[in-house]
C-alpha cells in the first residue's frame, strides 16, 4: 500500500492506466489544500495532485464515488486517472490561465493598496466570492459537501477582464462525514467543529471556511487572528482557529481587535458584516445559526452592484461613501437603478410594487453597467445569465440595450402597455424622464428597473 511522501515533490510522474509521463511545474504549486498539493504540468490543460497521508485505494475509492455525484454542470476540475506508484494522486483537467484564489486573498507586497488594486480591487472580489458561494450553493443543494474550502482549493481567472471560478480537489466532494481520525482540513480555515472533532465536514463547516476565506479577501485579516493573538504565544493560534476566543470583529468583545488591514466600514456593506457577525459569533458554536452559501452569493453580488470606480486610481468601492477610501478623490456622481417586485395578488385584486432595495444598481458614466438575470428574474435556473445593459453619458442620456432572450416592455411611469424592447435592440431614454423597464409578464408577478435622479 503506498503512501506519499512529503516534499520535495517529484519533477515527473506516470499515470496509471495509459502510461503516460507528465513532467511538472513543481516550482509553483497551483494550489495546496489540507490533503495535498496541485502542480500544473508541461501540457496543456492538464494538471497533477499529489495527495500526502492518503493509501492509493482510499483515493481509488473516493474516485470511483465521485461517478455517482450530480456534477454535470458544476465548474471543477475533473479527475481523469490516477497516478501509477510509488505516486499517490490523479491527472485532472484544467482551465488555462487560472491561478489559486491566494493571488488575492493574502497580500504578498509591502505596498498593500497596490497589491489589492492589481488585484482587481473591491468589485472584483466580491464578485469571484459570490462566484464562489454560487457554486458551492449547488453543491449543497445536491447534497453534496466540497469539504476543504481554502485559497488553495479555488481557482480564478488570472486576467483581471474575466471572472471564471473553478474549484480543485474533485475528490473532496461526500456526503455529510461523521467525526473520525480521516478528515479534510486545511489549517486557518477549518471550522472549529471539525478540528474539534465533534463533527465530520458538514455543509454548515463549508460555509465557515468560505466565510473566512471571504473576510480575508476583503479585509487582508484573518478573522481570528487579531492583536491578542497575534502577539501572544504560539498556542493563541490553535486556541483561535478553536473557536476558543473572539473572532476580530466582534460586536460586544474587542480582545482580540486588529490593528491591521482594512477596517470592515472600508469594504464591506452592512448586510455583509451581518452575516459575518452571524458566522463567527452565533455560529462559531452553532453551525445551523451560520448564513446558508447562497446567502451569501446574493450579499456578496449585491454589494459588487454598489460599487464604483474611482476616477483617479483602479480601485473601487461601495457608493455609499463619499470619496475613495484610497487616494480621497471624490466619489464620481451615479444614476441609481431601483428594483421593485411588481407582485400580481390573486382575484380583482390591483398589483402591489414593493421596491427591492437589496437590489438597487448604480451605474457610473461611460461604464456600461451590465444587468444579470438574478436582479430581473426571481428564481431564475441561470441567475448570471445578462439580460441587459444600461449605458450612461454622465448628462441627461441613457441607452438600454436588451443583451437577453426575452422582450423587455418599456412602460411609461403613468402606467400603460408602454412599448417592446426586442432582443438584440435598444431604446434611448432621458435620465430626466426615463421610463420603468418590466421583465415579465404584465399579467404575472415580476421585477421592474426604474431609473431614479442623477445623484
Amino acid at each position: 500500500m503506498a503512501v506519499q511522501s512529503p516534499a520535495p515533490w517529484p519533477a515527473r510522474v506516470r499515470t496509471a492506466r495509459t502510461g503516460r509521463h507528465l513532467n511538472l511545474v513543481v516550482d509553483a504549486p497551483l494550489g495546496r489544500g489540507g490533503e495535498g498539493v496541485v502542480f500544473r504540468t508541461h501540457h496543456g490543460g492538464l494538471a497533477v495532485k499529489l495527495c500526502t497521508g492518503a493509501s492509493m485505494e482510499h483515493l481509488e475509492d473516493r474516485l470511483a464515488r465521485l461517478r455517482w455525484l450530480p456534477l454535470h454542470d458544476v465548474p471543477i476540475c475533473r479527475p481523469l486517472e490516477p497516478l501509477a506508484e510509488p505516486h499517490v494522486g490523479y491527472v485532472m483537467e484544467l482551465l488555462e490561465d487560472m491561478v489559486a484564489f491566494r493571488e488575492i486573498c493574502g497580500p504578498t507586497a509591502d505596498d498593500v493598496a497596490r497589491w489589492y488594486g492589481q488585484g482587481g480591487g473591491l468589485r472584483r472580489r466580491l464578485r469571484l466570492l459570490a462566484k464562489c458561494a454560487t457554486i458551492l450553493g449547488v453543491l449543497h443543494d445536491r447534497g453534496i459537501v466540497y469539504g476543504d474550502v481554502s485559497p488553495g482549493n479555488v481557482l480564478i481567472s488570472a486576467q483581471l477582464a474575466h471572472d471564471e471560478v473553478w474549484l480543485v480537489d474533485a475528490d473532496n466532494l461526500q456526503t455529510e462525514s461523521v467525526p473520525g481520525p480521516y478528515r479534510l482540513a486545511t489549517a486557518m480555515y477549518t471550522a472549529p467543529e471539525v478540528l474539534r472533532g465533534t463533527s465530520g465536514n458538514t455543509v454548515f463547516s463549508d460555509v465557515f471556511s468560505f466565510a473566512v476565506l471571504a473576510y480575508e479577501t476583503l479585509t487582508t485579516n484573518h478573522p481570528f487572528i487579531g492583536d491578542y493573538v497575534d502577539q501572544g504565544p504560539a498556542d493563541l493560534e490553535e486556541d483561535a482557529q478553536r473557536g476558543l476566543l473572539p473572532w476580530i470583529g466582534h460586536s460586544t468583545d474587542n480582545r482580540n481587535h486588529t490593528s491591521f488591514g482594512y477596517p470592515p466600514e472600508t469594504v464591506l456593506t452592512r448586510q455583509l458584516l451581518a452575516l459575518f457577525r452571524r458566522t463567527f459569533e452565533d455560529g462559531l458554536h452553532d453551525p445551523r445559526a451560520r448564513p446558508g452559501a447562497g446567502e451569501w452569493a446574493a450579499a456578496l453580488h449585491s454589494a459588487a452592484d454598489r460599487c464604483v470606480n474611482c476616477s483617479n486610481c483602479p480601485h473601487s468601492y461601495i457608493v455609499a461613501r463619499e470619496q475613495c477610501p484610497w487616494c480621497r478623490t471624490a466619489r464620481p456622481p451615479v444614476v441609481p437603478v431601483l428594483v421593485w417586485e411588481q407582485l400580481t395578488l390573486p382575484g380583482d385584486h390591483r398589483p402591489v410594487t414593493v421596491e427591492d432595495k437589496g437590489l438597487t444598481l448604480f451605474v457610473q458614466a461611460d461604464r456600461p453597467l451590465q444587468v444579470f438575470a438574478r436582479t430581473t428574474h426571481r428564481g431564475t435556473p441561470d441567475p448570471l445569465a445578462m439580460v441587459a445593459e444600461i449605458d450612461w453619458d454622465g448628462g441627461d442620456a441613457l441607452v438600454l440595450r436588451n443583451r437577453g432572450t426575452d422582450v423587455i416592455r418599456r412602460v411609461p411611469r403613468k402606467g400603460g402597455l408602454g412599448r417592446l424592447v426586442l432582443p438584440g435592440s435598444r431604446v434611448d431614454e432621458s435620465v430626466s424622464e426615463a421610463w420603468t423597464w418590466h421583465f415579465g409578464d404584465e399579467r404575472r408577478s415580476h421585477r421592474i428597473l426604474e431609473v431614479a435622479s442623477v445623484r
